[in-house]
């Protein structure tokens, strides 16, 4: 038993560390964005935290259709059918699609509309609806790159997505500074100048991404799909129910954390560039994890595509178990490193400063339960199919208890904003009783490959 466990150990490992390490790069570009036009004042970075907000929000939903490949991905691998994917990957992107153009357009005909549920100043109205405008279509390279990087997961392929996205994000750091502050002809484009260097950055995240699955010609990548492929009914029924009520559990996730945004909006301009600062830090502990929830979706979902249920349980047990312990051990360090954290950030406003100050450690503990939620809705019970109690969780731990309680906090009760993220955790709390007592039912040991429909007919093997 103790070898198999240092085998899995040393997977979770493999897996966990390239990922944690793009996503880490990721959370750590978004905070580039908000550092670098720091010297601008409050306004600038509340107008991108702002803007990065409703983006995360489509984002988020997007990520649902993604996760649903990788799933699918992984099952496929472990049962030993990896011709399936393809297809889905050709599905997946005109699903897609579909999603994103209307938010697109709403964006471009609404745009001051939208910034302006989050605020009132009319100088953040502006520059985050002119940032809106030319970040919201880069959204459809973000797609791409998604769909591909999770299947090539459910492979167990974690490294190039890693080196390629490492890639983007540091072209997207250097286009930042130059065409933020301006040079080589450039003039100083301020925030719109972030929002271009985010666009053509993940354009070419995008080409690289195809370009080495094509020059490859990896499994995950499709060179063709006849009408007939393309049209099988059954298929589509089959990755629609599946993708479905992720993209409506992300969805609804996003547009609660969206709504938490809008309150922080309401109640001043300093609350909302504080928790503009704080978003990004958050971010950076779950991102560390994030690689472990991800390699604890890949190692359950093969062994369930194997029928390997006992092991899968094991494995998510231990996961399960880990997950918050760690991410204590690396709040402490977190907090150890305060000044070092808020250094960038010497050129806001005092008064900014120590109320960021005060929300940090809330936040940096608030991040253990979290991660534990995380671990245990993407990296387990999703691995088995179990979406719709996952999407049920999501609904009733947010828009029945986090969000009323939070609302009646900040405008009913007046409280200051650190006992209002305060009482944003009665979400966390309640969602991760739920998690539990799901785990436990273990009703989400599933094998989805043998609920594939026929595929004889179409000519994929």
């Amino acid at each position: 038993m103790q070898p198999n466990r240092t085998s899995t150990l040393r997977q979770s490992l493999k897996l966990a560390w390239p990922i944690s390490l793009q996503s880490i790069l990721v959370t750590m570009l978004g905070m580039s964005d908000i550092v670098m036009v720091g010297h601008l004042g409050d306004a600038a970075v509340a107008s991108v935290g702002l803007g990065n907000r409703i983006q995360f929000v489509v984002l988020i939903i997007l990520s649902g259709l993604a996760a649903g490949v990788g799933v699918l991905s992984a099952q496929y691998n472990g049962a030993g059918k990896t011709g399936l994917i393809s297809p889905v990957i050709i599905k997946s992107l005109v699903i897609g699609a579909g999603v994103l153009l209307p938010v697109v357009l709403l964006t471009f005909a609404f745009g001051d509309h939208i910034v302006g549920l989050g605020t009132t100043d009319p100088v953040i109205i502006n520059t985050g609806e002119t940032y809106l405008w030319v970040t919201m279509p880069s959204l459809a390279f973000i797609i791409v790159v998604m769909v591909f990087e999770n299947a090539l997961r459910g492979f167990s392929q974690v490294k190039l997505p890693m080196v390629l996205g490492s890639i983007a994000i540091f072209i997207n750091i250097a286009l930042n500074y130059w065409l933020i502050n301006g040079g080589l002809g450039i003039d100083a484009l301020g925030v719109l100048g972030a929002a271009w260097a985010t666009f053509i950055a993940r354009g070419l995240h995008a080409l690289m991404i195809i370009y080495c699955l094509a020059k490859s010609k990896h499994e995950v990548f499709p060179t063709r799909l006849n009408s007939q492929q393309f049209y099988q009914k059954q298929q589509w029924i089959h990755l629609i129910k599946l993708v479905w009520p992720m993209m409506v559990s992300f969805g609804v996730w996003s547009i609660g954390t969206f709504v938490y945004q809008l309150i922080f909006g309401r109640i001043g301009t300093q609350e909302l560039a504080v928790m503009s600062l704080m978003a990004p830090l958050e971010g950076l502990l779950i991102s560390f994890f994030f690689g472990f929830a991800s390699a604890c979706s890949i190692l359950v979902g093969q062994r369930l595509g194997q029928d390997a249920f006992a092991s899968a349980w094991s494995v998510a047990r231990g996961f399960a178990i880990s997950a918050p312990i760690v991410t204590f051990l690396l709040a402490l360090g977190m907090l150890s490193l305060e000044s070092v954290v808020f250094m960038p950030y010497t050129n806001l406003q005092p008064e900014t400063l120590s109320v960021a100050h005060n929300i940090f450690m809330l936040i940096t503990f608030g991040t253990c339960i979290k991660v534990f939620n995380m671990t245990a809705s993407m990296g387990i019970l999703r691995a088995g199919g179990d979406n719709k109690h996952c999407m049920l969780i999501d609904i009733s731990g947010m828009w029945i208890i986090g969000i009323p309680l939070t609302v009646a906090a900040a405008f009913y009760f007046n409280l200051s904003l650190y006992w209002v993220v305060l009482v944003t955790y009665s979400e966390e709390i309640t969602k991760s009783i739920m998690f539990v007592y799901r785990m436990r039912a273990k009703h989400w040991l599933r094998n989805l490959t043998v609920q594939t429909p026929s595929t004889t007919s179409t000519g994929l093997t």
